[in-house]
């Protein structure tokens, strides 16, 4: 919010909670339940590290027990597997700007992803399980190239890089 301050007067702390209620509410609006949509709204910005920015066929997240099916503008967090049908692909941008692009057929993991500049710390990790995926680096890998990683069922790739594709097939 614009003017936020380390220390609120009363009537700024109201005017940031009213301003914090009325996007809730415009989100519940949206949603079926007023409930589900208010705290959907409070995790995904909490947890939210990419977004698909460009996808086709079916492609479905798998957060925790639930199954989503994803869409354009469907937010990624830590511990997501995406899964593209034979007819799916997605792109994925991250918030420090990497790409990662899945072909069909492909399943991964983000096992971990820290991006804070502030403090320096900085981790991409992802396992890929089959399928293709296409990586092109952002800003972890640029400032902390040691801090970007992915992981196949029989290897573990450190990326020196600025972008490469791989392929794993079934075992």
């Amino acid at each position: 919010m614009r003017g936020m301050h380390t220390h609120f007067s009363f009537l700024g702390g109201l005017k940031a909670f009213y301003l914090l209620v009325r996007r809730c509410l415009m989100v519940a609006a949206i949603g079926s339940f007023f409930s589900i949509s208010v705290i959907s709204f409070a995790e995904a910005s909490e947890n939210y590290i990419g977004t698909i920015k460009e996808m086709t066929g079916n492609v479905t997240i798998a957060r925790g027990a639930k199954k989503i099916a994803a869409e354009q503008g469907t937010e990624i967090e830590v511990d997501d597997e995406i899964l593209t049908d034979s007819d799916g692909s997605a792109g994925i941008l991250f918030l420090d700007e990497t790409t990662l692009s899945l072909g069909p057929k492909s399943k991964v993991a983000i096992k971990d992803y820290i991006y804070n500049p502030d403090s320096s710390q900085f981790s991409f990790v992802v396992k890929i399980f089959k399928g293709t995926a296409s990586y092109v680096s952002g800003l972890i890998a640029k400032l902390r190239p040691e801090s970007a990683e992915f992981i196949t069922p029989s290897a573990t790739i450190g990326i020196r890089g600025t972008k490469f594709v791989i392929k794993v097939d079934n075992f």
